[in-house]
């Protein structure tokens, strides 16, 4: 492996495979069909239809392609790594189908979501198919030995109920009066960390590391989906993250690290002032453009955005220390291409 190997480089020789492995999760080895029913059986176009939607808005499939990279950097079993991984990925978009509908969101990335083409009530059925299908697959995978298979799907199943976790609370959070750093971290830790620990820890099983690397993968999922979490609201302040122009998650009413983080440093009446514009977006009364761009520039001005930046850089450092930790060269060098990657802040 190439000590100087991007992340980009890094996970791009494993892309095809996962981008094959996510449809054909749905095809289901699993499925009942009717004695000399035709095929495809009933339902099954619509919902493979749904999927391949949601799939192609986008994304960078990390999720899909970190497990196979490490493992492979470690000299582990590609096959079972690649099914991990897509199994991951496939479960992530579920949960953004299903988020997308309770966020009302039109497009993601820059795309429609699925429900605004195929209607709230289908987009359910494809969530709720993209966050099962993985998991019957997991335990009937030929290509992941049968001894870890159930150990693979329960530590799959624990990471989707804490991300649900995490989405009650998210949804929570906006009806607290006075929410503040503390609550918002949590939610974030609760709502995106469990799935890149599956990550982590499934590639240090695979790998056949002892405990100390397993506990410190799951830390490491803790803080990457941290820093995840906190580039992302950076970015909808410095710039379009693909959810139409910055400032989508203001208009939203949603409390992010580079507002919470400005807020010490601001005069009473201005925080009054961003908790009522909050509280009434979450209302459904969203700020006008003009108060978009008003409170951006606050937040740079009062220093919400510096702030953020060396939270990113603090969670960040945590993060490489757990991949010490968790994994031995060459393995951990994939994340560490992926810390310096979530450093940067380019989309």
């Amino acid at each position: 492996m190439d000590p100087d190997a991007t992340l980009d480089e890094l996970l791009a020789p494993h892309r095809a495979a996962a981008e094959v492995l996510l449809l054909a999760l749905l095809e289901g080895r699993h499925l009942y069909v009717a004695p000399g029913a035709p095929a495809p059986p009933a339902g099954l176009p619509t919902l493979q239809t749904m999927a391949q939607h949601q799939f192609e808005t986008g994304g960078k499939r990390l999720r899909a392609l970190l497990t196979p990279a490490i493992v492979k950097a470690g000299q582990g079993p590609l096959p079972a790594a690649s099914v991990l991984g897509a199994a991951v990925e496939c479960v992530h978009n579920g949960t953004l189908v299903h988020d997308d509908i309770q966020d009302g969101d039109r497009l993601r990335r820059g795309r429609p979501t699925l429900w605004t083409r195929h209607g709230a009530a289908q987009a359910i059925n494809a969530g709720d198919a993209l966050l099962i299908a993985p998991l019957a697959s997991i335990l009937q995978a030929p290509e992941i030995a049968p001894s870890l298979r159930p150990q693979l799907a329960a530590l799959l199943s624990q990471s989707l109920i804490e991300t649900i976790r995490g989405q009650v609370a998210d949804l929570g959070l906006r009806e607290l009066e006075r929410p503040d750093l503390a609550d918002m971290t949590a939610v974030h830790i609760a709502k995106t960390g469990p799935l890149f620990g599956a990550c982590f820890v499934g590639a240090a099983l695979l790998l056949g590391l002892g405990p100390d690397a397993v506990a410190a993968a799951h830390d490491l999922g803790r803080d990457i989906g941290l820093a995840f979490q906190v580039r992302d609201d950076l970015l909808d302040v410095l710039g379009e993250k693909g959810r139409g122009p910055p400032g989508a998650d203001l208009r939203e009413g949603k409390w992010t690290f580079p507002f919470l983080l400005a807020l010490p440093n601001s005069a009473p009446q201005q925080s009054d002032a961003l908790y009522g514009l909050l509280g009434r977006a979450v209302a459904g009364q969203a700020p006008t453009d003009s108060e978009v761009t008003a409170w951006l520039s606050w937040a740079h001005a009062q220093g919400g955005v510096t702030a953020a930046r060396a939270y990113l850089a603090t969670t960040l450092a945590r993060a490489r220390l757990c991949t010490q930790r968790a994994f031995p060269e060459p393995a951990a060098r994939v994340v560490v291409a992926l810390c310096n990657r979530l450093a940067a802040l380019d989309g």
